[in-house]
């Protein structure tokens, strides 16, 4: 401590010439640095790596010599939250330990100690306030890892540091109960699978686990005992930069595995190289996924990958043969079905599956009849579907563009000069090139101009209610002509309070009488198609009114 950072006096420094680039320097200011380095109890951070410490004192051996080294280490009244003891002599914990029981406030302890011997079990209580713990490059089975990373020892541990360690065969005793561990580091372990790491999953807490710089080749959680994957339900972020994945398919386990991921890592991987839309086709299997490399995954980049990756499952569906070819292509890509939901089933898939379906049935010609009526059996009305199909299909194949032709009706709403003309056009026009169209036919500019599509159906409208000086103006001079009558007789004032109950009923009525209107629905500027609007109707009627946006002035389009 004193020879790194100083003892508090500047004049027991000796001040030397350095010499960089031939040149000699001399060093100005210093002074304040080793001042304030020299007061120990400000440290927060002491890194001691590399520094050859064999022990807390000269004679570890002897317990009075150790007791008195701790002594004099609690005395400097150490605050420091970080301590570093990497590549020094400590052969025994009981040197870790005396080191950092006169730190009550450390947090991380940093070990790299290949020739530390196991941890005895009278040390089990001095670890107590540590939460970040590195053990890399102990040369650490498995087993010495876990039987030293118990809650006993580190009830508070929550970052524990494996890296550099064999760590690649299944441990014998596989428990890791640390119920307050979050991050996982096993860097460059020797892992190639899942199969040493299944006892993780019954870590509560744990959210991030870094595989980074192993020859991992397969992310699959099955075992022989059990088909059933082994998932990982809070893992939220994994770190695989530098495997081994070979190819894109080795993803699909990661939904299953990993039902919360939402970062990953997969820069300096095959997989970036193996295609050059890497980006897309992982955000499409991976539908929980929110960062990849570091980067947020937008909106657009998520449409944009589920559709490219739909078109490439389509293609491998379109050029399959057989259906075990198809079974094992949705094998292999188990998003498929999710796609279809989010976007639709493609067409030319409907249609592929329609000819195969009619295919299987036997011709109309072969069904049985029953008194000359065709027979009711599902083969009978799977034909007469196919029939009229294929009759629909002659005149307007799904693919072809008559079969997207509407006629629309277009008339024309003041203060436009009247106009009334019919139009074929096809619903995938977009709106705004529906409107350029209409824009030109009217010699209007497209934007000045509401397209209001009157649809055939009728929405209830409510009713005012009257004012109420009508319904008294009313009720007087019906009652004042009843009053005339009563001079009559009693039969007579019978027949007035019928008649006036009658009225009274029929006025009832028409209050519940409900006033219905055609629905209108506007076709926004956008570049939605039509069909949007129109859906499958073959005729519609369309209004055009003006916008107020200059639209008298000639347009020549």
């Amino acid at each position: 401590m004193k020879r790194k950072y100083g003892s508090g006096n500047s004049h027991d420094r000796d001040i030397q010439a350095l010499q960089i680039g031939g040149k000699e320097v001399n060093e100005v200011g210093f002074e304040i640095i080793t001042q304030l380095q020299s007061a120990w109890s400000g440290l927060k951070v002491i890194s001691l790596n590399g520094l050859c410490i064999s022990g807390v004192s000269a004679e570890p051996c002897l317990p009075e010599s150790r007791q008195v080294a701790r002594a004099q280490i609690a005395s400097l009244g150490l605050k420091c939250r970080e301590l570093d003891l990497g590549r020094n002599l400590l052969e025994n914990w009981h040197d870790v330990v005396d080191i950092c029981f006169a730190m009550p406030e450390l947090q991380t302890l940093k070990l790299k100690l290949k020739n530390l011997r196991p941890l005895a079990a009278e040390v089990d209580d001095h670890f107590t306030q540590l939460r970040e713990l590195s053990l890399a490059n102990m040369a650490l089975p498995w087993d010495d890892a876990l039987y030293l990373c118990v809650p006993e020892r580190f009830p508070k541990l929550q970052t524990l540091s494996l890296a550099f360690n064999p760590l690649g065969i299944p441990p014998t005793s596989s428990t890791l109960s640390l119920p307050t561990l979050t991050l996982l580091d096993l860097t460059s372990c020797d892992i190639t699978t899942l199969q040493p790491l299944l006892f993780l999953s019954r870590t509560p807490n744990l959210h991030t686990l870094i595989l980074r710089s192993n020859p991992l080749t397969n992310l699959s959680t099955t075992t022989t005992a059990t088909t059933t994957p082994i998932t990982f339900p809070s893992l939220q972020t994994l770190d695989l930069t530098s495997t081994l994945l070979p190819s894109f398919p080795s993803l699909s386990p990661l939904p299953t595995t990993f039902p919360l991921l939402s970062s990953l890592q997969t820069l300096n991987t095959p997989l970036q190289t193996s295609h050059p839309s890497s980006r897309l086709l992982t955000i499409a299997r991976l539908p929980t996924l929110t960062t990849l490399n570091n980067t947020p995954i937008t909106a657009r980049e998520r449409l944009d990958g589920e559709l490219y990756y739909q078109n490439l499952i389509t293609n491998l569906l379109l050029s399959a043969t057989t259906p075990a070819q198809e079974a094992q292509i949705h094998a292999e890509h188990p998003q498929w079905q999710y796609l279809c939901s989010q976007h639709g089933e493609p067409d030319s898939i409907i249609i592929k599956r329609r000819q195969r379906n009619d295919a299987q049935l036997p011709p109309a010609n072969q069904i049985s009849t029953t008194n000359g009526a065709p027979s009711s059996s599902p083969a009978a009305a799977a034909a007469t579907r196919r029939k009229e199909n294929d009759q629909e299909e002659e005149e307007h194949p799904r693919m072809c563009l008559a079969h997207h032709l509407t006629a629309f009706t277009i008339h024309t709403s003041p203060p436009l000069p009247p106009s009334t003309q019919t139009l074929t056009l096809p619903t995938l026009l977009t709106a705004y090139a529906l409107k350029g169209l209409i824009g030109r036919l009217l010699s209007r500019p497209p934007l000045s101009l509401r397209l209001i599509l009157e649809t055939d159906e009728f929405d209830p409208v409510p009713v005012s209610k009257p004012a109420d000086n009508d319904w008294s103006c009313s009720e007087e001079s019906s009652s004042s002509a009843f009053d005339d009558d009563d001079d009559d007789g009693d039969g007579d004032d019978r027949e007035g309070r019928e008649i006036n109950a009658g009225e009274s009923h029929e006025r009832k009525q028409k209050k519940k009488k409900t006033l219905w209107a055609r629905r209108e629905i506007e076709i926004v500027d956008s570049v939605r198609k039509v069909k949007d609007w129109v859906g499958g109707e073959r005729e519609v009627r369309l209004r055009v009114e003006d916008r107020g946006m200059g639209g008298r002035r000639e347009w020549d389009g």
